[in-house]
């Protein structure tokens, strides 16, 4: 417990931070949009109107419980009004050490209620930030109690979730990530200001604890890994997830909590940008760019039906021609080397399930191909595994089914691990496309250590290039810019390599990607050529290894018997 004095001392720094521009309207603000103001019990209430405007956001800003609104602050909301072309009402709630929760919400009800009832045409969004998205979540469950009107979409940008701490774990995490001291000078500061009298109701200040199915259907959250309560964000977004609700969650690797306010930062442009489709419904500012490969996977289904075929990228592909990239004129060595490695995955797992029926596919960094619906037997457990931002897109594109289980971590996110359920002695088999050759040898070695200590005795399905490939890929992929990603592992014999690494690590089989691939009559000299020369030189390959040893046999054993 912080005695009286630390908190006594607390309150007066936060007091006399205090600026009285801090309750104005910036000049900047009023210059560029309408502005109305108006007070609903003694508080602050303005809504930034441009012409013709075409929806309604109500934001709620991040007052860490004690601050007036800022000039970061206000740059977003003018921001929001910009890129969505709505009106932003900005509501000055009230704060501690003043106010406590009870009078936050005698304020924000009635705020909300006006806000409908004025706004302009269109939907109806609502916006939290920081302490804001959870005031928003908390606000959202009384609105169901008042039979106000629900918004249509809602977003929450690194939001507080629990202000007295219940889950032992959580605050552990919150612990360490702010420091001890720190931290209980914070909470037992909330305790005495902010809480008081709604101590224990949760509904208002710990909103991740209630019934979640009621709020709204379209919900997108976005947090940083270096925010100290980023782990809230991402158990409430499992939480939302469990009900059913396709809530859309991106992760930004590196980011505080505050990211968003920062319009320099990469990942500030990237979630403007995704602010900007999803409130627009819109996929014009960079969802587009996620679809990369699945335009890709209906490129290789047209030129190569023989060798691959996506059913559903084909779907898309035709559905979406404004926003599908333009074809090729002629079949490629690259389209081809693609559709190659795709099959060759699919042959592979195709054979591991013949085997082990029951066994578990754990697909690491599956973006959005959709390899389950291809291979499925009907009783495999299939975990796809990728980044929060890449799997929210994918949701989108695929929609939730039962015969697969997500999980949202970035591949390199360790923490993946323990969120693998499975029956032992079944069959596990790792999937691990295009994953390792941007990896230093270092790094890919690790992460078999990592497979190893957790699972000992699994399988493992990985892709390599030769370092001619790799050569050849990096010269070709210059001129694709903020997409490319430089190839950096390449291997001219996987078996030696690997065995190197460890001696318990056996390799079951190395074959190149277009061991069965056979060319056609149609195809062009020059694509004809490149096929024989990639084929002779062996430049792609798809290896099986085991880590650890296990009485199963083998993929080569099982495809001789």
């Amino acid at each position: 417990m912080a005695d009286t004095g630390e908190i006594t001392r607390l309150k007066e720094r936060i007091l006399r931070s205090r600026r009285q521009e801090d309750l104005e309207l910036p000049a900047f603000v009023s210059g560029a949009v309408a502005v109305e103001k108006q007070k609903i019990r003694n508080c602050p209430v303005f809504r930034l109107i441009p012409e013709r405007a075409a929806g309604n956001i109500f934001f709620l800003y991040n007052s860490d419980y004690v601050h007036p609104i800022r000039k970061r602050q206000w740059e977003f909301a003018l921001k929001l009004c910009r890129i969505t072309n709505m009106a932003v009402t900005v509501s000055l709630y009230p704060v501690a050490p003043e106010h406590d929760c009870e009078e936050v919400f005698d304020f924000l009800i009635p705020a909300y209620q006006d806000y409908c009832k004025h706004r302009e045409a269109g939907p109806l969004i609502l916006i939290g930030a920081g302490t804001g998205g959870g005031l928003a979540v908390s606000l959202m469950m009384q609105i169901w109690k008042e039979g106000l009107s629900d918004p249509d979409k809602v977003v929450l940008l690194s939001p507080v979730m629990d202000t007295e701490f219940f889950d032992p774990q959580l605050e552990e995490t919150v612990r360490r990530n702010m420091g001890e001291e720190a931290f209980r000078l914070k909470k037992e500061f909330l305790n005495q200001y902010w809480v008081k009298n709604y101590a224990g109701r949760t509904e208002y200040t710990a909103p991740i604890y209630e019934d979640l199915h009621d709020i709204c259907r379209d919900i997108l959250v976005a947090s940083g890994t270096e925010d100290p309560l980023h782990e809230y964000t991402r158990e409430f977004s499992s939480k939302v997830q469990d009900t059913g609700n396709p809530l859309k969650f991106f992760e930004y690797r590196g980011a505080r909590n505050d990211f968003y306010l920062h319009a320099k930062r990469k990942d500030t442009s990237h979630l403007m940008r995704i602010l900007s489709d999803f409130l627009l419904d819109s996929e014009d500012a960079i969802l587009h760019q996620y679809m990369e490969e699945v335009r890709q996977h209906a490129e290789w289904s047209k030129w190569f039906p023989e060798i691959f075929r996506d059913e559903r990228a084909v779907k898309y592909v035709s559905g979406h021609p404004k926003r599908a990239v333009r074809e090729g004129k002629a079949k490629t060595i690259y389209s081809l080397m693609g559709a190659a490695v795709q099959r060759s995955y699919d042959d592979a797992v195709e054979l591991f399930l013949k085997e082990y029926p029951d066994g578990t596919v754990v697909y690491v960094g599956c973006s959005m191909d959709t390899m389950l619906e291809r291979v499925d037997n009907g009783r495999v457990l299939w975990y796809n595994l990728d980044s929060p931002g890449r799997m929210a897109v994918r949701t989108m594109y695929t929609g939730l089914t039962g015969r697969e289980k997500r999980i949202e971590r970035s591949v390199h996110d360790f923490s993946w691990v323990n969120k693998l359920v499975m029956e032992k002695d079944k069959g596990l088999l790792f999937v691990i496309k295009d994953v390792f050759s941007y990896m230093k040898k270092k790094e890919m070695k690790e992460f078999l250590e990592l497979l190893y200590r957790n699972f000992q005795g699994c399988n493992v399905l990985f892709d390599i290039p030769t370092p001619r490939a790799n050569l050849m890929y990096n010269w070709k992929g210059r001129g694709r810019g903020a997409e490319y990603r430089r190839r950096i592992l390449a291997m001219r014999d996987p078996r030696r390599e690997i065995e190197y690494m460890s001696p318990i690590y056996g390799v079951i089989s190395v074959r190149s990607v277009l061991e069965h691939v056979k060319p056609k009559k149609d195809w062009k000299l020059g694509l004809k050529f490149s096929y024989w020369s990639n084929k002779n030189r062996e430049a792609w390959k798809i290896v099986h290894i085991r880590l650890g040893f296990e009485k199963y046999r083998t993929f080569d054993e099982l495809s001789k018997g």
